[in-house]
Protein backbone atom coordinates (compact mmCIF):
# COMPACT_ATOMS: atom_id res chain seq x y z
CA UNK A 1 0.00 0.00 0.00
CA UNK A 2 1.43 3.36 -0.81
CA UNK A 3 0.91 5.62 2.61
CA UNK A 4 2.02 8.56 1.50
CA UNK A 5 4.14 10.71 -1.10
CA UNK A 6 6.66 13.26 -1.07
CA UNK A 7 9.96 14.77 -0.80
CA UNK A 8 12.25 13.06 1.42
CA UNK A 9 15.88 14.18 1.85
CA UNK A 10 19.19 12.35 2.59
CA UNK A 11 21.24 12.02 5.91
CA UNK A 12 22.77 15.05 5.08
CA UNK A 13 20.17 17.29 4.29
CA UNK A 14 18.04 15.33 7.45
CA UNK A 15 21.32 16.57 9.98
CA UNK A 16 21.26 20.19 8.91
CA UNK A 17 17.82 20.22 9.50
CA UNK A 18 18.56 18.89 12.92
CA UNK A 19 21.22 20.90 13.56
CA UNK A 20 18.91 24.22 12.42
CA UNK A 21 15.84 23.15 15.46
CA UNK A 22 15.75 25.76 17.96
CA UNK A 23 14.60 23.49 20.63
CA UNK A 24 14.80 19.57 19.55
CA UNK A 25 11.98 17.65 20.99
CA UNK A 26 12.41 13.72 22.54
CA UNK A 27 11.16 12.39 19.52
CA UNK A 28 13.39 12.64 16.47
CA UNK A 29 12.40 11.88 12.77
CA UNK A 30 14.69 10.36 11.31
CA UNK A 31 12.41 10.08 8.13
CA UNK A 32 12.55 13.80 7.31
CA UNK A 33 10.01 14.65 4.47
CA UNK A 34 7.65 17.00 3.05
CA UNK A 35 4.60 14.86 2.72
CA UNK A 36 2.60 15.96 -0.64
CA UNK A 37 -0.28 13.32 -0.27
CA UNK A 38 -1.68 10.73 2.50
CA UNK A 39 -2.91 7.72 0.89
CA UNK A 40 -2.63 9.00 -2.65
CA UNK A 41 -5.79 8.18 -4.89
CA UNK A 42 -4.75 6.54 -8.28
CA UNK A 43 -5.14 9.71 -9.95
CA UNK A 44 -3.02 11.42 -7.43
CA UNK A 45 0.31 9.28 -7.61
CA UNK A 46 2.68 11.07 -9.82
CA UNK A 47 5.19 8.88 -11.17
CA UNK A 48 6.22 11.60 -13.65
CA UNK A 49 8.21 12.95 -11.06
CA UNK A 50 8.99 10.11 -8.76
CA UNK A 51 12.87 9.47 -8.07
CA UNK A 52 13.73 13.81 -9.55
CA UNK A 53 15.05 15.68 -6.93
CA UNK A 54 14.35 19.25 -6.27
CA UNK A 55 15.58 22.06 -4.87
CA UNK A 56 13.17 23.84 -1.87
CA UNK A 57 13.92 26.01 0.86
CA UNK A 58 13.52 26.05 4.38
CA UNK A 59 12.08 29.66 4.83
CA UNK A 60 10.65 29.24 8.18
CA UNK A 61 10.74 27.45 11.62
CA UNK A 62 8.22 26.96 14.41
CA UNK A 63 8.01 24.97 17.53
CA UNK A 64 5.43 25.48 19.95
CA UNK A 65 6.50 22.61 22.23
CA UNK A 66 4.49 19.29 20.60
CA UNK A 67 5.60 19.94 17.32
CA UNK A 68 8.87 21.47 15.59
CA UNK A 69 9.18 21.82 12.36
CA UNK A 70 10.26 23.92 9.24
CA UNK A 71 7.98 25.88 6.48
CA UNK A 72 9.12 24.85 2.98
CA UNK A 73 8.85 26.82 -0.16
CA UNK A 74 8.56 24.60 -3.18
CA UNK A 75 9.13 25.63 -6.62
CA UNK A 76 6.20 26.58 -8.99
CA UNK A 77 6.86 23.25 -10.76
CA UNK A 78 6.01 21.11 -7.72
CA UNK A 79 3.11 23.17 -6.38
CA UNK A 80 0.29 21.62 -8.50
CA UNK A 81 1.57 18.18 -7.06
CA UNK A 82 1.11 19.23 -3.21
CA UNK A 83 -2.20 18.22 -2.12
CA UNK A 84 -1.50 18.25 1.90
CA UNK A 85 -3.45 21.12 2.74
CA UNK A 86 -6.55 21.80 3.82
CA UNK A 87 -9.48 24.42 2.51
CA UNK A 88 -7.48 27.03 4.71
CA UNK A 89 -3.69 26.24 4.70
CA UNK A 90 -1.36 24.98 1.99
CA UNK A 91 1.87 25.26 3.95
CA UNK A 92 4.25 22.85 2.67
CA UNK A 93 6.33 21.84 5.91
CA UNK A 94 8.12 19.14 7.51
CA UNK A 95 8.61 17.61 11.05
CA UNK A 96 11.82 18.05 12.97
CA UNK A 97 10.69 16.36 16.03
CA UNK A 98 8.10 15.85 18.37
CA UNK A 99 6.69 15.48 22.33
CA UNK A 100 5.30 12.34 22.88
CA UNK A 101 1.63 11.68 21.90
CA UNK A 102 2.24 14.74 19.20
CA UNK A 103 1.05 14.00 15.78
CA UNK A 104 3.10 14.80 12.87
CA UNK A 105 0.13 16.26 10.92
CA UNK A 106 -0.53 18.84 13.51
CA UNK A 107 3.27 20.59 12.43
CA UNK A 108 1.10 22.32 9.52
CA UNK A 109 -0.91 24.56 12.47
CA UNK A 110 2.70 25.80 13.79
CA UNK A 111 3.28 29.53 13.78
CA UNK A 112 6.16 29.98 11.74
CA UNK A 113 8.92 32.38 12.12
CA UNK A 114 10.36 33.54 8.99
CA UNK A 115 14.51 32.72 8.95
CA UNK A 116 16.69 35.53 8.44
CA UNK A 117 17.40 33.69 5.39
CA UNK A 118 16.51 30.69 3.19
CA UNK A 119 18.41 27.75 3.01
CA UNK A 120 18.32 25.80 0.28
CA UNK A 121 18.11 21.57 0.18
CA UNK A 122 17.64 18.61 -1.97
CA UNK A 123 14.72 16.56 -1.75
CA UNK A 124 13.84 13.62 -4.02
CA UNK A 125 10.53 12.71 -4.69
CA UNK A 126 8.82 9.46 -3.50
CA UNK A 127 6.82 6.78 -1.96
CA UNK A 128 6.59 5.91 1.62
CA UNK A 129 5.06 1.52 1.03
CA UNK A 130 3.39 -0.45 3.69
CA UNK A 131 3.41 -3.61 3.03
CA UNK A 132 2.56 -6.67 5.20
CA UNK A 133 5.76 -6.86 7.02
CA UNK A 134 7.59 -4.03 6.44
CA UNK A 135 8.28 -0.09 5.39
CA UNK A 136 10.31 1.24 2.79
CA UNK A 137 10.93 4.67 0.41
CA UNK A 138 10.51 3.71 -3.22
CA UNK A 139 11.85 6.20 -6.01
CA UNK A 140 10.05 4.10 -8.18
CA UNK A 141 7.37 4.40 -10.32
CA UNK A 142 4.47 3.02 -8.33
CA UNK A 143 2.41 -0.51 -9.53
CA UNK A 144 0.00 -1.54 -7.24
CA UNK A 145 -0.54 -4.55 -9.22
CA UNK A 146 2.98 -5.53 -9.08
CA UNK A 147 2.87 -4.64 -5.14
CA UNK A 148 -0.20 -6.85 -4.68
CA UNK A 149 1.56 -9.53 -6.34
CA UNK A 150 4.51 -9.47 -3.77
CA UNK A 151 1.74 -9.88 -0.92
CA UNK A 152 0.48 -12.77 -2.01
Amino acid sequence: MLSYEGLFFDQETVDLIHSLEEKQLPNINDEIHCTFKYHPSKEEIFNDIVGQSFEVYLIGYGNDGFNSGFQIALPNELVPYYLNCDDERKLPHITASLQDNSKAKDTKNLNFKPLKKPIKIIGRFGYWIKEENKEYLSYAPFNEKELSKKLL
